[in-house]
């Protein structure tokens, strides 16, 4: 009985490995057949190229990948009252080219300033059996807000009548699209109000030679709305970042002599106290990069050396600043490895502003302790929000703290 209770047993155990044989043929053929894997190896899939775009994108590629003569059809399952394929659609079906491994759609949909993100799922078939589902999340954006990046040193870029921010970028030796400095230009000065910008040895470390750059307009902005030539004697072109700033790469101290980086500077600040503080400023750069911001404030009043306004070549009137301003802020270390936002002691961090008169310094580059400050007092001055990228956590003790001693 106990013989006759085995053999039953090993052949039970045959026929379970028989089945098990089969469904795991079955499997590996429907495995293969979903896949859709051809002859030359390809096997159909699809990928958004980012799962999460911005608030203000309006586009969002969808990358299929296939054997040549295989058919797709892909569909916004839902989320398409805000989001359609090419034409206004919500589904779209062709076949694969000849010679046609890849193919590229595109959603589209508007800028999003609802206050929420919202999502769209879509779903891409292949012949054969293959489904590919995507879910696309488009973020939120303040409708307030003209011009966003996760840059530690861009001040908050709000929407005003006639601000117009541009942001500049560069090759660096090897590294391509290494960002410059970033502006917040007002024609109605014909100046920047403020220049935002990264100081690091990568900028300041090279070979570029102010002497091979030329003063010229910048290319987006209308030449209208930009001054002409030369400021009317005593002022000069002042930069407001440095070219010595950017000695990494002639374009990018290039980008540094566009006029909308320019201010019409009494020479005799230019040269002496402002330049002596450019030289250091630079001084303070660390590993972990120093984040600048200086600026130019039409709205005080002005020293009795200096006119309110001078007149370019062509004659056309170039308000001049009542006071210029630096904003500094870096780790204490200096060394930490940290991204500014993710530094939630705000002990390890170090700000300050420092907001001078415009006026005939002569020889001196003595700074007074009276132009220094807070980042939050200097913000009520001028009316701009600064380093909106740090820490929640810490935001108010950095930027309403200051201590003279750590600076230069």
């Amino acid at each position: 009985m106990i013989k006759q209770r085995y053999n039953l047993t090993g052949d039970m155990m045959r026929w379970w490995t028989s089945v098990a044989k089969v469904v795991m043929v079955s499997v590996m053929l429907a495995w293969g057949f979903a896949c859709s894997k051809s002859d030359d190896g390809v096997v159909a899939s699809a990928h958004l190229a980012q799962d999460v775009v911005q608030g203000t994108s309006t586009n969002c590629a969808v990358v299929l990948t296939a054997q040549q003569g295989t058919k797709y059809a892909v569909t916004i399952a839902d989320g398409n009252e805000w989001c359609q394929l090419s034409g206004g659609r919500s589904e779209l079906s062709g076949v694969m080219a000849e010679g046609e491994n890849t193919r590229t759609l595109f959603l589209y949909f508007e800028k999003n300033p609802s206050g929420s993100p919202r999502i769209a799922h879509i779903v891409v078939s292949f012949d054969g059996g293959v489904r590919v589902e995507l879910q696309l999340t488009q973020e939120s954006y303040d409708a307030n807000i003209a011009f966003v990046r996760a840059w530690p040193e861009l001040p908050v870029c709000d929407v005003r009548d006639g601000y117009i921010y541009r942001s500049y970028s560069a090759a660096v030796g090897a590294k391509s699209n290494v960002r410059n400095y970033t502006i917040c230009y007002n024609p109605e000065y014909l100046a920047a109000e403020w220049v935002a910008y990264p100081m690091h040895a990568l900028y300041t470390n090279g070979s570029a030679n102010r002497d091979n750059s030329d003063f010229k307009k910048e290319p987006t902005i209308a030449a209208n709305q930009q001054m002409n030539g030369y400021y009317k004697s005593p002022y000069n072109r002042g930069h407001q970042i440095a070219a010595a700033d950017r000695k990494c790469s002639q374009e990018m101290m290039d980008q540094t002599f566009y006029v909308t980086n320019m201010t019409p500077q009494l020479g005799r600040f230019n040269s002496t106290l402002w330049g002596s503080l450019e030289g250091k400023v630079r001084s303070e750069q660390c590993l972990d990069t120093l984040y600048v911001v200086t600026g130019a404030y039409f709205k005080g009043k002005h020293d009795s050396s200096i006119a309110t306004a001078t007149t370019d070549s062509s004659g056309k009137r170039c308000p001049t600043p009542s006071h210029y301003y630096k904003l500094l802020l870096k780790t204490v270390k200096g060394n930490s490895g940290k991204r500014i936002a993710e530094i939630t002691d705000a002990s390890a961090l170090q700000a300050i502003a420092i907001f001078i008169p415009h006026h005939d310094s002569g020889s001196s580059t003595v700074l007074k302790d009276e132009w220094f400050m807070s980042v939050s007092d200097l913000e009520k001055i001028v009316g701009f929000e600064f380093f909106p990228m740090l820490n929640d956590a810490v935001e108010d003790e950095v930027k309403s703290e200051y201590n003279r001693s750590l600076w230069f």
